[in-house]
């Protein structure tokens, strides 16, 4: 029982000293380097977290089959698609078309309330690195 208490004893202090931080908690957990990746922010810039973000193929400008949805995370949100056309929403009705070029696209909306705006998509290299996120290799 002794030896029980110390082994606790040990791991609360190494919890309390501080250790590396799990980075799946932080960053999506599994890094892309085919797709699109971005962030929801409100108006003054805050990183929101529990945002829906909803995919579709796109057949003629139209919004098609959903190919995923995905909550935002303190990472944003990750979406890994082959190279094509589709259709990004955010609130279920602010969409915006994206070209997924071979690679990465960032793609980040602004909340405003009762609606959002999207940025312009930015095409970045396979190995970018946003804050403690690395994309690609």
């Amino acid at each position: 029982m002794r030896t029980t208490w110390i082994a606790l004893g040990t791991l609360v202090v190494v919890g309390a000293v501080g250790c590396t931080p799990d980075l799946s908690t932080i960053c999506p957990s599994k890094p892309i380097t085919q797709g699109v990746f971005g962030e929801v922010v409100d108006a003054s810039g805050t990183l929101e977290e529990n945002v829906q973000v909803d995919f579709y193929t796109e057949i003629n400008g139209q919004q098609d089959s959903l190919v995923v949805s995905r909550q935002t995370t303190r990472g944003g949100y990750q979406i890994d698609v082959n190279p094509s056309t589709y259709i990004i929403c955010v609130k279920a009705t602010v969409c915006t078309m994206v070209t997924v070029p071979t690679g990465l696209v960032e793609l980040t909306a602004v909340d405003t309330g009762d609606s959002a705006t999207w940025n312009d998509p930015i095409a970045v290299p396979p190995a970018y690195t946003i804050g403690p996120c690395t994309w690609g290799n």
